[in-house]
């Protein structure tokens, strides 16, 4: 697998007329090299691929790289042996994570002017999904709603957000989530019309809405996945609002197909929300893609030209938020087939009223 990777960053680079890249950021290091310590910098040249580390993780590297990557402790200097590695292969032109590499790691390995520079994304290559990344997402999403539906016995009148941010976490560790996928939102009442809204001390009230945002984390691969609920019976107007939201996310859910340009999926539900006239309350993007990140490639906005292609994981989050009164979102993971699609974070999404 490692192999294969390598030779796609290879492929891209070459079109790009680059020899040779150096990797700082965490999910790089892990997805081109297989190490999961975190702190490291991979070099990839025409010749041979070299993880720089140091003496806390140069065992673990070596068990986890396998024989196609040479481990190497840098002794306190990573820029200095990536630059040396870069002029021993005398590479011309090199790529660099332009959204991750910090500026004074970069002066550092510019310093010898051997070679020249330019900066790179490398979500592109990530964005088609493996199989078993297909399944470790799987699987994350199915600790997530395990954890969620145990949840809901105590989500009450009285309780506060954080504690239920704090149960929903720990549900899901020990279910055997690795971590949280990020800052778990749990934003109630009027807060629900906050798209972030993390949770806080106020406490729950009969008659709120309550949003949930969440994920868990498996072999690396993060889910997501939003429900609202109401504490007590939600007024006709609740049902209306919730149904509206409910029947977008169908309707992006069922946009969503291999060929399928980006901003036309986005497109299909914020079409149905302005026929409704609550296109103003729609104040994001419809969903994105997921992986070793949570927030990846794809992006279903307006603005986005993508095409979704086989084996891409994207959400699909439609919300509407009124401020100062109440916010809805509902949102699942999704990998994306030939035909359409296949929801990979399962619960029940019909409103759930607790009394």
């Amino acid at each position: 697998m490692t192999k294969e990777r390598i030779e796609a960053l290879r492929g891209f680079l070459k079109n790009r007329a680059l020899a040779s890249a150096v990797l700082l950021q965490p999910e790089n290091l892990r997805y081109f090299s297989g190490f999961t310590g975190g702190e490291g910098v991979l070099v990839v040249t025409p010749n041979r691929v070299v993880l720089w580390t140091d003496l806390r993780y140069t065992e673990q590297a070596a068990q986890e790289c396998g024989h196609t990557v040479q481990v190497v402790n840098h002794a306190g200097h990573p820029a200095a042996a990536a630059a040396a590695t870069l002029a021993e292969d005398d590479i011309g032109a090199a790529a660099y994570e332009a959204d991750y590499m910090p500026h004074t790691f970069f002066e550092r390995l510019a310093e010898t002017g051997e070679c020249c520079f330019e900066g790179v994304s490398l979500q592109g290559i990530r964005a088609v999904k493996e199989p078993y990344e297909v399944e470790a997402t799987r699987k994350a999403g199915c600790i997530a709603a395990a954890a969620f539906a145990d949840l809901l016995a105590y989500i009450k009148p009285g309780v506060t957000e954080r504690e239920l941010a704090a149960r929903l976490e720990s549900n899901m560790l020990l279910a055997g989530s690795e971590e949280k996928a990020f800052d778990t939102i749990v934003a109630s009442g009027r807060r629900s019309a906050m798209p972030h809204g993390t949770a806080t001390d106020k406490a729950i009230a009969v008659g709120e809405f309550i949003t949930f945002d969440f994920g868990a984390v498996c072999d690396g691969y993060h889910s997501d996945m939003t429900r609202t609920v109401v504490v007590g019976k939600a007024d006709d107007e609740q049902k209306r609002f919730y149904n509206l939201v409910l029947e977008g996310q169908r309707l992006g859910i069922d946009a969503v197909r291999a060929g399928a340009v980006c901003s036309e999926v986005d497109g299909v539900v914020r079409r149905f929300f302005e026929k409704h006239e609550k296109a103003q309350y729609f104040t994001h993007a419809l969903g994105h893609g997921t992986g070793l990140e949570i927030h990846e490639q794809p992006v279903l906005s307006p603005r986005s030209q993508s095409v979704l292609k086989k084996n891409m994981i994207v959400t699909v989050e439609p919300g509407l938020y009124i401020e100062g009164k109440y916010g809805v979102r509902i949102e699942d993971s999704l990998v994306v087939t030939a035909e359409g699609c296949e929801i990979l974070t399962g619960a029940s999404k019909e409103l759930t009223e607790l009394v």
